[in-house]
Order: structure tokens, then C-alpha cells, then sequence
């Protein structure tokens, strides 16, 4: 990864060439991701791009770290008001451009890269983990069956599958609305009997 530094020219640059390696990416994929396309874009000499990262990886390995972000990070609450309230904010990350470049370059090179194996379980990897605690909570408070927290994984894949599909295979622009769907839609099988 890069290196740091407290100098606040060098923090300055490296913003600079992180923001031109996401712009980058977002208009080509990850090939346009170049340390003369990103000095070129920056405004900063090649030889400053090569001081923070010395090969071309790291500098996309960071370029992706920056954009990416957990898709489920939960605080304890009502547990479909929390899905609905988290995923309609990820929709609008969603919606954003960079958002299919970083999740399509992130999918691609996992299968071949540690480090962004590593990207892919921060992404999509430790969802069941941080919704497992919340849904045993709701047991708790009568929001839903019991057995549930240990389909978390599951509960991810049924929220998060459909939104992920609108968005990236048919090109939808994903709303409140398909949130509030999906989320239903997966909890339905774990609410309670009335």
C-alpha cells in the first residue's frame, strides 16, 4: 500500500492522485488506472505517483479501498426500520457511477488478487457478522422468530441479491421503494405469527 507521510504537500498529492485513480476508473475500468493517466489527471509529476505507489497494483488496491464500503453496518434499533434507512443511504452510493466500477473491479480481481479478496470481505464478506447480533436482538424484542440469526447470511443475500441485480444487470436506478421491497421480502418468512 502507499506511504505515508505527516508532510501535508504529499497528503495533498495523494488525495489528488487517489481522486484521479477513482475518476479513472469510474470512465474505463480499472485499465485506464495508469501512473501517467493518474499523474496526467492529478497535475502532479509521474515520479510523485510512483513515490506514494511504487506499482501499479497497490495504486489500485488503494484506489479501490477508498470507494469502497461495507454494504451492511448496522446500529441496534428496530431491525427493518435500521435495513431500510442503511440500504435506501448504500442506494444512492449505488446509483453513483463509481459505484459499478469498484464493485465490477472488485468481483474480477478477487479471484485472482489477496488484496482485493481482502476489499470483497469488507464489501460483501462481513455483512451476516454485523446483522447477526442485531437480529438476535430483535428475537429479543419480538420483531421476529427465533432462528433467524442463524440465516444472516441468507437475509443478506435475499436483501442485498435483488438490489444489486436491478442496479448492475438492468440498469435500474434503485429508490426508497425497492428498498423498502426487499427488505420486506426477506423478513417476511421471520416475522412473527399474529
Amino acid at each position: 500500500m502507499s506511504r505515508t507521510s505527516d508532510d501535508p504537500r504529499a497528503r495533498r498529492s495523494r488525495a489528488a492522485c487517489l481522486a484521479a485513480a477513482t475518476e479513472l476508473l469510474v470512465e474505463g475500468g480499472p485499465e485506464r488506472v495508469t501512473h501517467a493517466a493518474v499523474a496526467e489527471r492529478a497535475g502532479v509529476g509521474r515520479a510523485t505517483v510512483y513515490r506514494h505507489w511504487p506499482d501499479l497494483q497497490s495504486l489500485l488496491l488503494d484506489a479501490l479501498a477508498t470507494d469502497a464500503r461495507p454494504l451492511l453496518t448496522l446500529d441496534d434499533g428496530p431491525v427493518r426500520d435500521q435495513l431500510v434507512t442503511h440500504l435506501a443511504q448504500q442506494a444512492d452510493w449505488l446509483n453513483q457511477p463509481v459505484s459499478a466500477s469498484v464493485i465490477a473491479t472488485v468481483i474480477e480481481r478477487a479471484e485472482r488478487d489477496e488484496g482485493v479478496r481482502r476489499i470483497r470481505e469488507e464489501m460483501f464478506g462481513r455483512a451476516d457478522e454485523h446483522l447477526t447480533g442485531m437480529l438476535t436482538s430483535a428475537v429479543e424484542r419480538g420483531e421476529l422468530r427465533p432462528g433467524i440469526e442463524e440465516h444472516a447470511r441468507d437475509l443478506v443475500s435475499r436483501v442485498l441479491g435483488p438490489l444489486l441485480f436491478q442496479r448492475f444487470m438492468l440498469g435500474m436506478r434503485l429508490d426508497e421503494d425497492m428498498v423498502v421491497r426487499a427488505v420486506d421480502s426477506a423478513l417476511a418468512p421471520w416475522l412473527p405469527n399474529v
